[in-house]
């Protein structure tokens, strides 16, 4: 091939490798947004101020969490309450000053003022229990698959530009040797 065919490959190459190494710079992006938005929502909550800050492509997904979780922990909190409601809910006080270790589970939930179930505490308990459950199971799996995707399409990429960068140097030897060759001897 000559010079000029080759200086046109080496300007494909160059053109390919920049636009690669943009994809790079996306790709690297969306993981650093990815791992804000699992680090918002970690502990099962997530706050405004949090949603906010995860940019305009996750505000929507930082919402919808918001919504979601809130509903499936409600849901979670008040069964569990109605079951441990049925297992303990009869318990009077002097049950449970009599039961000694074998009501240890109903210890943080028994209100003695009120002879019965702090259903505040309960729930709240539950709750919190049921988002850090819903956030383990449901979002943190996705988001995982998610990271291992881009990651994978990141390592193609960078092996496409390691082609193309050895390519490149090939081209640009085989240019500077044309020239020579072709240059008029006096």
């Amino acid at each position: 091939m000559g010079w000029i065919t080759l200086s046109l490959r080496r300007n494909e190459l160059q053109t390919s490798i920049q636009n690669r190494q943009y994809e790079l710079l996306q790709i690297s992006n969306q993981m650093r947004r990815l791992s804000n938005y699992a680090n918002a929502v970690g502990d099962g909550t997530i706050s405004p101020a949090e949603i906010a800050s995860l940019g305009t492509d996750l505000f929507g997904e930082g919402m919808a969490f918001m919504e979601v979780s809130n509903m499936a922990a409600d849901e979670a909190a008040l069964l569990q309450c109605q079951e441990y409601e049925t297992l303990y809910g009869n318990i009077t006080q002097q049950q449970y000053a009599n039961a000694g270790g074998a009501l240890t589970g109903t210890t943080l939930y028994f209100d003695e003022t009120t002879g019965g179930l702090n259903y505040d505490r309960l729930y709240q308990d539950f709750y919190q229990e049921a988002l850090e459950d819903f956030v383990n199971t449901t979002i943190m799996p996705k988001l995982k698959e998610l990271e291992t995707e881009l990651q994978n399409e990141k390592t193609q990429i960078e092996t496409e530009i390691q082609a193309e960068e050895a390519e490149l140097q090939t081209v640009k030897e085989s240019i500077s040797q044309s020239i020579q060759d072709s240059a008029i001897q006096l």
